[in-house]
């Protein structure tokens, strides 16, 4: 070999010497190029979901099984034997032989209400109307006055009426009331039919918890007696003229109803009083 083929064979192995370092260069960059996608791709995404960028939010609403729990363990002191107990999408109340199907239609409990059971009715639905918003406010005796404060048939924030049809709202509630001083009357004192937020203290008994039921055919004025005693219910017209009066002998409670007639209707009745001897 002279040497000039020499020479050309050394160009040669230089040559196939420089392409196998470029070709390992080039492994070395593919390899890295994969890794830097497997990272971005992969790891750096579970490292971002699992510092907070992406977020999966629950929302937490009230079960059947709450409200459930607080129908029995909160009237049952008042209605022994009752049980409630949760459906398919529904609540079961059942006392005596007596049964409320409050279904659960579109995150609305729909209470049909039972005019012959009328206050066993109420107390249900606002126990219900309670433990809702006890749930999302934490403040039961602010919802426990709210509820109570509820008018059958006038809607209110998580709850709408439709006829004789209450839809109750499971996924927010009433708003609380909060305590305010109540007033007390020591005499005889005429008040608004809608007005019975107050208490009477008359001859050292005391009459509490009143309340007023308008119906389609009588008014029944009620309410909770410190001790015995006789007591006077007088309804009047706006003009505060004397349309009729009764009188009971109560214990712990008592209860007054006036049907209507030709000179006492609905419409006429506008205010009454309470006493007690």
């Amino acid at each position: 070999m002279n040497e000039e083929d020499l020479m050309i064979q050394k160009k040669i192995e230089k040559r196939e010497k420089t392409d196998i370092m470029i070709a390992y260069v080039m492994i070395v960059v593919l390899v890295i190029c994969i890794l830097l996608v497997v990272y971005l791709k992969f790891i750096r995404k579970n490292d971002n979901n699992n510092n907070g960028n992406t977020t999966e939010y629950t929302v937490n609403y009230i079960s059947l099984g709450t409200i459930t729990s607080d129908i029995n363990n909160n009237l049952s002191s008042k209605y022994s034997g009752i049980n409630a107990n949760t459906g398919e999408n529904s609540i079961n109340v059942n006392y005596g032989n007596i049964l409320f199907d409050v279904k659960l239609i579109n995150n609305e409990l729909e209470f049909n209400m039972d005019n012959d059971n009328k206050e066993l009715s109420e107390d249900i639905y606002k126990e219900i109307v309670t433990s809702i918003c006890s749930y999302y406010s934490n403040d039961r005796d602010g919802c426990k006055k709210g509820a109570d404060a509820i008018t059958f048939g006038n809607n209110d924030t998580g709850i709408r009426f439709v006829n004789n049809t209450m839809y109750i709202s499971t996924t927010n509630g009433i708003s609380p009331i909060s305590n305010i001083d109540n007033v007390i009357y020591t005499e005889e004192t005429i008040a608004d039919i809608d007005n019975f937020d107050y208490e009477i203290n008359m001859n050292d008994k005391v009459i509490s918890d009143i309340n007023v039921d308008m119906s389609d055919v009588d008014i029944t004025i009620s309410g909770d007696l410190s001790s015995s005693g006789n007591v006077n219910v007088k309804i009047y017209d706006n003009d505060e003229k004397l349309l009729e009066e009764k009188s009971t002998d109560g214990e712990n409670n008592f209860s007054i109803s006036f049907e209507y007639n030709d000179n006492l209707n609905i419409d006429s009745i506008k205010k009454y009083s309470i006493s007690i001897e």
